[in-house]
């Protein structure tokens, strides 16, 4: 995956490392998931639903905020999503000049490095199962669920309810992770993931610090949220969020700016 790289290498450890998700839950042209266990069923067909709504009433998102690692150290970015599939995430410069962009227009991926003026322009519409995963690496460490729907693979799900939330348990089996274990409230809402090691342990986690109500879809959305893994950690804070808005179309265009070189991927 591309590295979302600034000033602070640490920094942007903790911003691409660490908020990895899982693979896709409510996904146009996936098929859907197995019914959990008969004991969840019921929970999870609500949660299912739920989540179902919360897509169909989002068409735009713009949000802007920043991630802090315990040092101190601050990231700026922006982050803007319109259905049915663009999406742009930008780092910011000191001087809140964009520094770096990932675009997606529908089927091209561009990187665009402000510093170079260069760009990297990949067509990732042939293998779609590859896009999503993609996508998913790529501007996940931007946003949390919540801003987005959470990935769950076709199969093996099972939800196990816990009080009035429900845990949803995604295997994973590869690359020394076990599973992926998504905590929702039954409202769809979006409280915590972790990434679960073949030992068990927790290499990854992201929880959900402070929600915050959209008055035009009634829906509440993630406003802060910690980060973890390993011994990196760190807080994103939104300084700014739309909903359904409008997104300026220029934000999706993935061709190279003029006076820019186009690199091969």
């Amino acid at each position: 995956m591309p590295s979302v790289t600034s000033r602070s290498g640490r920094l942007s450890h903790c911003v691409v490392a660490l908020a990895l998700a899982v693979v896709p839950v409510v996904t146009a042209g996936c098929p859907k998931p197995d019914a959990p266990a008969a004991d969840g069923a019921a929970r999870y067909a609500q949660v299912q639903e739920a989540l179902n709504k919360r897509v169909a009433a989002i068409h735009d998102v713009a949000v802007e905020g920043q991630i802090v690692d315990p040092t101190g150290q601050t990231l700026r970015f922006r982050y803007a999503m319109q259905q049915p599939s663009f999406t742009a995430g930008e780092l910011l410069a000191p001087d809140g000049s964009r520094a770096r962009a990932f675009i997606f227009d529908g089927k091209h991926l561009a990187i665009v490095d402000d510093g170079t003026r260069t760009v990297v322009r990949q067509d990732l519409s042939v293998n779609e199962e590859q896009m999503l995963l993609t996508l998913h690496q790529v501007f996940s460490p931007f946003v949390c669920e919540g801003w987005r729907p959470p990935l769950l693979k076709p199969t093996g799900v099972t939800a196990t309810p816990d009080g009035d939330k429900v845990v949803l348990t995604v295997p994973v089996g590869e690359g020394g992770v076990k599973e992926q274990r998504v905590v929702l409230e039954g409202s769809g809402v979006f409280v915590s993931r972790q990434t679960i090691g073949d030992d068990g342990a927790v290499l990854m986690e992201t929880t959900v610090l402070e929600n915050a109500t959209d008055a035009g879809t009634g829906l509440a959305f993630p406003v802060k949220w910690s980060m973890k893994e390993g011994g990196s950690r760190g807080t994103v804070s939104l300084s700014a969020w739309k909903v359904n808005a409008g997104v300026d179309a220029a934000r999706f265009d993935t061709a190279a700016p003029a006076g820019y070189t186009e690199r091969q991927p």
